[in-house]
């Protein structure tokens, strides 16, 4: 009987231990800030953080991001602002998806989508910057971007 018990009493602490972090909560989105074509996604976890991203003091940069989200506050102890950028386009029209996140472990991937403008759409014949930002829950492990690309057929 103190055998299954142990078992049992070891089986719960080890899922506990080893079990995943949770998913972080979107809180908000929107299209902008300035795009790169060199890198996929950027993660801001402090007022330092966002203040060097967008070349600005750190009360501008607040401010402008809050704007930007629509929201009153963003407290970087329970947040993080996750920038997913699609590089250089061609044209305008293209826009950037945000898919899921998906977890395993102390690990999150960011899965997202370069949309493209419909064949006949009129769009902007300059080079564009497309990009996604999300105000997230704060998330301590390791995060890292992957582009889906469709294949129609």
């Amino acid at each position: 009987m103190s055998l299954i018990l142990n078992i049992l009493l070891f089986s719960v602490f080890s899922c506990i231990l080893l079990a995943d972090e949770p998913i972080p909560k979107i809180i908000s989105q929107a299209v902008g800030l300035k795009g790169n074509p060199k890198t996929q996604g950027v993660i801001l976890k402090t007022e330092a953080d966002l203040s060097k991203f967008l070349d600005l003091p750190v009360p501008d940069a607040n401010a402008k991001i809050k704007q930007l989200l629509n929201v009153k506050e963003i407290n970087f102890t329970h947040h993080m602002i996750v920038v997913i950028q699609g590089g250089e386009c061609k044209s305008g029209g293209f826009k950037v998806v945000f898919d899921k996140f998906q977890s395993t472990g102390n690990s999150l991937q960011v899965l997202w989508k370069l949309q493209a403008p419909a064949a006949d759409a009129f769009v902007t014949q300059a080079l564009t910057y497309p990009s996604l930002v999300l105000l997230v829950e704060n998330f301590k492990g390791e995060i890292t971007f992957k582009q889906i690309i469709d294949v129609k057929k």
